[in-house]
């Protein structure tokens, strides 16, 4: 996926589509769409845990993208504010709802938010995210994927920092309990 907010002037393209989508262009758009469906998908599933629900959310990010846009600084770059209007949308959508699913990924969905290999590979990534509880989820997707600091994951969620770090704590021993096939006997006695 081509990252249009680094070096080379492709920020200013950036910038220029942007303002574009923001007066009307609707060829615009679709070229922010067709720029960044996919990685916003997978920051949308990442916090539905269901395909319908993630492309529902993608859609309501994209119908509402040139209103959105108005508060767009175009000092920063698109991708990181698309991926945190995203989260945000999804967040709304799973406290709405308030129900867990089981996982369906798409086969499209790989993890692209770095240059070295991911340490676990999207579905099994996502298998393990399910096990946790959507307290617990919110915290690994916001911090660990998305990259907030444990202050931002505060004061998006109305907990204290020191809540987001234990709750971070806690879902970090769930995924490695998950992720080495302890036994539930041997859960108990860790902890």
């Amino acid at each position: 996926m081509t990252d249009f907010g680094g070096p080379g002037g492709s920020g200013r393209r950036e910038r220029r589509l942007a303002v574009a989508v923001v007066r009307g262009d609707r060829d615009a758009l679709g070229s922010l769409y067709e720029l960044y469906a996919e990685e916003l998908f997978t920051v949308a599933y990442r916090f539905t845990n269901c395909d319908e629900d993630a492309r529902d959310v993608l859609h309501d990010v994209f119908v509402k993208l040139p209103y959105a846009l108005e508060r767009y600084d175009p000092k920063k770059p698109l991708r990181s504010w698309l991926r945190r209007v995203t989260a945000n949308a999804a967040l709304a959508r799973v406290r709405r709802e308030r129900h867990r699913r089981e996982v369906h990924l798409p086969p499209q969905l790989v993890g692209e938010d770095g240059p070295e290999e991911p340490i676990l590979d999207a579905v099994t990534l996502a298998s393990l995210l399910s096990q946790l509880s959507e307290n617990l989820r919110e915290i690994v997707v916001l911090k660990e994927l998305i990259g907030h600091t444990h202050d931002e994951i505060a004061e998006k969620l109305g907990i204290e920092p020191s809540t987001s770090r234990g709750r971070l704590q806690r879902a970090r021993i769930a995924l490695f309990k998950a992720r080495h096939g302890l036994q539930a006997e041997d859960r108990d006695a860790l902890g």
